[in-house]
């Protein structure tokens, strides 16, 4: 079940973070480490403040059920999270004037991966967009995260810019 974030989710959200955190960190170990998200941060988000808005995935019984290993997952467990903030066109004269909602951050726990959990929380922040007349929606991906492109790319998001980096030391 889908849901909005809470601030009772909180401790479970940054334990999704650290993971999330922990494959960037083996992704690109040259730019991120593994950490935990600021709580000021979720709390604002739970909160709906500043244009953010978070979405969990509530496993419910079916859920556990798909599970080859059930071990200690119950009813109400937090599979996933998404979280995402409106945002306006930068003010160049170069930038038609939109308005934007910016997948910040998606996280699936890897025990429950492959079972769509990804493609409906993605489905949850595109009704979100589409509720606050967004004119798209963005996110920025790892280049080497091929799954998660693969997911972006079946959720009908296409490539538009590409960010380049080299190391100067």
């Amino acid at each position: 079940m889908i849901r909005p974030l809470t601030t009772n989710d909180l401790d479970r959200v940054n334990e999704l973070y650290f993971s999330l955190f922990q494959l960037t960190a083996e992704t690109a170990p040259n730019y991120h480490q593994p950490a935990y998200q600021d709580k000021d941060f979720l709390a604002m988000v739970s909160r709906q403040e500043n244009g953010f808005m978070g979405y969990v995935y509530e496993v419910q019984e079916q859920d556990v059920q798909n599970l080859q290993e059930e071990q200690d997952f119950q009813s109400g467990h937090i599979a996933g999270f998404v979280i995402a903030q409106l945002q306006s066109s930068p003010p160049y004269n170069c930038f038609k004037p939109l308005k934007a909602a910016y997948l910040m951050d998606i996280v699936v726990d890897e025990k429950f991966r492959g079972q769509g959990i990804g493609t409906q929380i993605i489905r949850a922040i595109k009704e979100w967009g589409s509720h606050h007349e967004t004119d798209y929606l963005e996110l920025s991906v790892l280049a080497k995260n091929e799954r998660a492109m693969q997911l972006y790319m079946n959720e009908g998001f296409e490539a538009h810019s590409i960010s380049m980096r080299i190391r100067m030391r």
